[in-house]
Order: structure tokens, then C-alpha cells, then sequence
């Protein structure tokens, strides 16, 4: 009976009474484990899912405490046409409120407040499909930019900050 010459302290058999293999043994076996792998994967109906979702590959990356990070595809490009139309639509609603100040300057009070009353809902519209648009990145830029122009185009929003910055300005309006 032949064993390999091993140095130690005769503490290298495992719980079987067989003699550990050596470094250079584990490595070529780890191998040649990798290299039968793909064959032994189920394919077809059997397979549960699809690249990464083999039972068995997800007790391996528990087992070994890790997680898969490969690409299982490329990334689809969202189409930015919702923030895009939030950008418009603030953009619309900022002229329209513009009309709707002329209006009112030239003396039809009724008229003007009934089109700010639309220029408030269509601005509200232009936030919420904004936002939609930033946080689900269909076109997060035109979405974040049409939310602020809103804001700012909204009437309610106009006369508050007409309050606090230049409160002399509403006074002289109802004169």
C-alpha cells in the first residue's frame, strides 16, 4: 500500500479515514468539477427559469455566501416621450398663464380668473407626468425640468411668491 509522503502531524485524514488529498490534487479536481458542470445543467422544460436560476447554481452561490452579477441581458432604453410631454405641457401652461396675467391687466377680471383656474390643473397634470417621467426614467431630465417650470407657472404659486417678494405689486392691482 502505497501512501503520499505528507509532513505534518498525521492530523490530514478526514472523517472517512482516508487521507486528504493534497493542494495540488483539490485544484485539478475543482477543475475538472468546472469543466463537467455545463454538461450536468438541465436544459429545457426541466430548467426552472432562465440564466441564474438553477436550484442548484442558487445553493452554490449560498453555499459559497455570494451573489450572481452577470448581465442577463442589456439594459432597454426607456423612451423619454413622458417627460417630454410634461415639459410641454408646463411650458404651455406658463404662456397660457402669461395670457391669462394680459388678460386680466386689461380689465376682464372674469375671463382672466377663468383661465387660471385651467392654467392650475394643467400645471398640476405637467408635475404629476414629470415626476411619473423623473423617477421612472422615461426621460428624467425633460421630467425634473417640466415639474420646476409647473411650479413656477402655476398662478396659486405666482401670487404667493408675489406676497412675499413684492406685496406692494397686488395692492396697486385692485385700484
Amino acid at each position: 500500500m502505497h501512501r503520499s509522503a505528507s509532513v505534518g502531524n498525521g492530523n490530514d485524514r478526514n472523517e472517512g479515514g482516508s487521507v486528504a488529498p493534497e493542494p495540488h490534487q483539490r485544484a485539478s479536481q475543482r477543475a475538472t468539477a468546472r469543466a463537467a458542470a455545463p454538461s450536468q445543467r438541465p436544459t429545457g422544460p426541466a430548467r426552472a427559469g432562465g440564466p441564474g436560476r438553477d436550484t442548484d447554481e442558487f445553493a452554490r452561490l449560498m453555499q459559497r455566501n455570494t451573489v450572481d452579477v452577470r448581465q442577463t441581458g442589456t439594459r432597454k432604453r426607456r423612451n423619454p416621450v413622458v417627460g417630454k410631454i410634461a415639459l410641454g405641457l408646463a411650458v404651455v401652461s406658463a404662456a397660457v398663464d402669461a395670457s391669462a396675467f394680459a388678460v386680466f391687466m386689461g380689465g376682464d377680471t372674469n375671463f382672466a380668473f377663468g383661465i387660471c383656474f385651467v392654467v392650475v390643473f394643467l400645471t398640476l397634470i405637467a408635475a404629476v407626468l414629470g415626476f411619473v417621467a423623473a423617477v421612472g426614467a422615461f426621460g428624467r431630465w425633460y421630467g425634473a425640468i417640466g415639474v420646476v417650470v409647473a411650479f413656477f407657472a402655476n398662478p396659486v404659486i405666482l401670487i404667493v411668491i408675489l406676497v412675499f417678494v413684492a406685496p406692494e405689486v397686488l395692492t396697486d392691482m385692485g385700484a
